[in-house]
Parts: structure tokens; sequence; C-alpha cells
């Protein structure tokens, strides 16, 4: 599925690159960017846990430390199906805040590929099945992580840019199964990987 997602963006990132080499002067340093976006969030598999592919949506905020050289600042969310041995468990919910490190390639002034490094804060919760037996919980901790990933951000004109982004994020939360009287009954560690590929659009000022 990684792929039947990736490819159709690679396009596009392609086309940009191709037909972008027209551009207006202009100097980054110091701009602020306001920005929204939608992605598609893949989960990896991890002892039989596996949360289902899903849409997750965001905004972000990014500031331009230099002409190659910005952070950006995305708080997301995502609700999606989870599977414990491919039978349906509950919801995962997650909302990851992420700060990135952004690398800007030059190229020109229209078309900005770039490279992305950055940790994360994931809000985490989630609500058991309503065929589950009553009493019983899972309650996941918050968690930190890391990601890299890349994209490219195309100018329509000084102040309005449409981008493509891909992140690999790593991050490991602490499950807790309760019993009916609220008993621990299993604690353990998940590895709740994913990949994105979203686009999105930004003002600058």
């Amino acid at each position: 599925m990684r792929n039947k997602i990736a490819a159709p963006l690679l396009v596009i990132v392609a086309l940009l690159l191709v037909f972008g080499q027209v551009g207006f002067a202009q100097d980054m340093k110091g701009k602020f960017g306001i920005g929204a976006g939608v992605a598609y969030i893949t989960y990896s598999e991890d002892d039989g846990f596996d949360p289902d592919e899903n849409v997750m949506y965001g905004g972000n905020l990014t500031y331009f430390i230099q002409k190659h050289l910005s952070l950006e600042l995305s708080v997301n969310y995502v609700n999606t199906d989870a599977y414990l041995d491919n039978s349906n468990i509950g919801e995962l919910e997650q909302i990851p805040i992420l700060l990135s490190l952004r690398g800007h390639l030059s190229t020109n002034t229209k078309v900005g590929p770039y490279v992305t490094v950055g940790v994360g804060y994931y809000l985490n919760d989630f609500e058991m099945e309503s065929s589950s037996p009553a009493g019983y919980d899972l309650d996941p901790d918050d968690s930190f992580g890391f990601h890299v990933g890349g994209g490219v951000e195309y100018f329509f004109n000084e102040h309005f840019a449409f981008n493509a982004d891909f992140k690999w994020m790593w991050s490991n939360v602490d499950f807790s199964g309760t019993g009916p009287d609220g008993i621990i009954i299993r604690d353990e560690e998940v590895d709740v990987d994913a990949f994105t590929a979203g686009v999105g659009l930004k003002f600058y000022f």
C-alpha cells in the first residue's frame, strides 16, 4: 500500500521539478508560513498489533531561519481501527506534535525540494471495541518519537505554496491492559511506527 500512495506523489514531485524552472526573485529568510494538509498514514505491525491505514489531518507553522534552513511545527490528528492478531479490538487515536528541521536544496526560487529530520510528542488514546467484555480497557501512554523525510514546495507566487511531503515516523508506546477491577493484566511496549505521504497548502508572509 505504501508504494500505491508514494508513487503518485513522486510523479507530482517530478512534474513540479520539470515545469517549475521559471522562478521569481524572493528571499525566504525570516519569513513565516502557516499551512494545512492531509496525509495518508500506514502503520507497521508489531507483535500482532496492527493499526489500519487511514487519513491524517493537520496544520503547521514554518519559520525560515535562513535561505536553506527552516523550522516547522505541526499538529496532526488521526483516528483508526486497530487489530490484534487480525481481530478488531478498538480505535487508536493519535495527535502527533512534530518539530522538524528542514534543509532546502537549492534549485530555483519557484520549486524547493527539502529533506526533514525531527522529533515528536504523540498524544495517544484508545477506545475499546463495543463488543469487548465489560470492564476491560487498553490505555496507551503518551510517547516521544523521531522522524525523517523529505518533500518539495511549489510556489504559485511569493506567498502561496503547494507542498508534497513524506515522513517515516518511529515511536514506542506503552500500553496497559486492565481488567474489570482496574487491575493491570498486561503491560507492554509496542512499536507504533508509521509512514505518511501527504499534500498541503501554505501561506508565507
